[in-house]
């Protein structure tokens, strides 16, 4: 019985690597009828069951993620209990319903991380993953399909939106960094940094002004980590260069007239007016929200009376604030500050050091690019946050391994 314990945890760890490539590769789009099949549900519901089977028949020790997961618990727990009091209480449950999806990765990236090769395979696997949304917009702008606006890229599914599109290739772009680090060959180390440049297109040919500065965020704290790594830095400012060369040469302009009218930039002004509609929902319900997913519902009774029309959040904390008032939007601070703080002292060991910087680097990206969207039910968040649970746990348990004594001294010892 014992030896099946393993490979059930090898059974809950290859369905997470499986969840991973198919939440990036969306083959649900593919074809037509299959827009409805989870293919990714199905792949992480697999790893939640075999790890549920793990503990049940094998008597693994499971764990809800410390701080991170009982903020985690504590905030869809009131999700589902908004809908007592939201616009729109049917949204409210779908909302909930849809967002435990998110719990239960961030739950099995928790406890399915219980060693340092399975954290370099995740964090290689969401790297190498990323690279297929990546070419898949790419493709898309070369071939005029699925673009927003006439000239912004997007590609199908989850990233048919570019701003959503960007947000998860800064993600992969902070993990390609991270695997690059971790990795001990040089050839390996050169193909994570190549990987580079088709995220890097990918991002510029979205037009997303948020992605690009988040980008910019994890570029910069990845290079002034260490002064060691100048050959590395090159490499990567040669990577932009590239892109920057092989991107349309009009990109920045068009994306800048695109929101422009009369002198306005519309696309900052509607972000403002949804930012102020949430503060007013604040204002007026401070402890309850107006409902997790009813926030475009509640609109109408909270625009201040010369905005424009009804938006989405374009602002992950005010969309909490907004659908979960401050309780809700306390609660996932919690969770990312314990996240990004949790691997500080991981940060400064040798074994685990890259990988809790880089953690922190994504996790970094994602906090800029929720300045201009809605990001708090996505998965990248949540894939972050358990990884990063799981470093620290692992850099605590190697501090308490007890070093060996060479059995010379040990015989010395005993002489003496």
């Amino acid at each position: 019985m014992r030896d099946l314990a393993p490979r059930t945890g090898r059974f809950a760890y290859g369905a997470l690597i499986a969840f991973l490539f198919v939440l990036y590769a969306n083959p649900g789009n593919w074809f037509n009828g299959l827009q409805d099949v989870g293919f990714a549900k199905v792949a992480a519901a697999l790893a939640l069951v075999a790890l549920g089977g793990s503990w049940l028949l094998y008597n693994r020790r499971l764990t809800v993620g410390g701080w991170p997961g009982l903020s985690l618990l504590a905030l869809f727990a009131l999700v589902g209990f908004s809908a007592l009091w939201s616009y729109w209480p049917r949204a409210t449950l779908e909302t909930f319903t849809d967002g435990l999806k998110y719990l239960a990765i961030f739950l099995v990236v928790t406890n399915v991380i219980d060693s340092p090769r399975r954290l370099r395979g995740v964090v290689a696997a969401i790297a190498i993953a990323t690279v297929v949304p990546a070419f898949g917009a790419i493709f898309s702008y070369l071939h005029g399909e699925h673009l927003v606006e006439g000239n912004r890229a997007g590609w199908i599914g989850v990233f048919g939106n570019p701003n959503d599109l960007a947000y998860f290739l800064v993600i992969g772009g902070a993990m390609a960094l991270t695997a690059r680090d971790g990795s001990r060959r040089r050839a390996t180390r050169l193909f994570y940094l190549a990987l580079l440049l088709p995220i890097g297109v990918a991002i510029l040919l979205t037009q997303s002004r948020g992605g690009m500065i988040a980008s910019g965020v994890v570029l910069l704290l990845w290079a002034l980590r260490s002064v060691r790594r100048a050959p590395a830095i090159v490499g990567v400012a040669l990577a932009v260069g590239c892109v920057l060369c092989l991107g349309p040469s009009d990109v920045f302009e068009h994306r800048m007239e695109t929101s422009v009218a009369f002198g306005e930039d519309l696309s900052a002004r509607g972000r403002i007016d949804a930012w102020r509609t949430g503060l007013e929902m604040a204002r007026e319900r401070p402890l309850t929200g107006v409902g997790a997913g009813a926030f475009m519902i509640a609109w109408p009774d909270f625009a201040p009376g010369d905005v424009g029309p009804v938006r989405t959040e374009h602002n992950t904390f005010i969309q909490l604030i907004g659908e979960l008032g401050f309780p809700g939007l306390l609660l996932f601070l919690v969770a990312l500050s314990a996240g990004i703080l949790g691997v500080s002292r991981a940060a400064r060991t040798q074994e685990y050091g890259c990988y809790a910087r880089g953690l922190q680097c994504g996790l970094a990206g994602f906090a800029v690019c929720s300045l201009s969207g809605g990001l708090a039910f996505t998965w990248p968040v949540y894939l972050l946050l358990g990884a990063s649970f799981a470093t620290a746990r692992l850099s605590r348990a190697a501090e308490t391994v007890p070093i060996a004594r060479p059995r010379l001294a040990l015989v010395a010892a005993g002489a003496r």
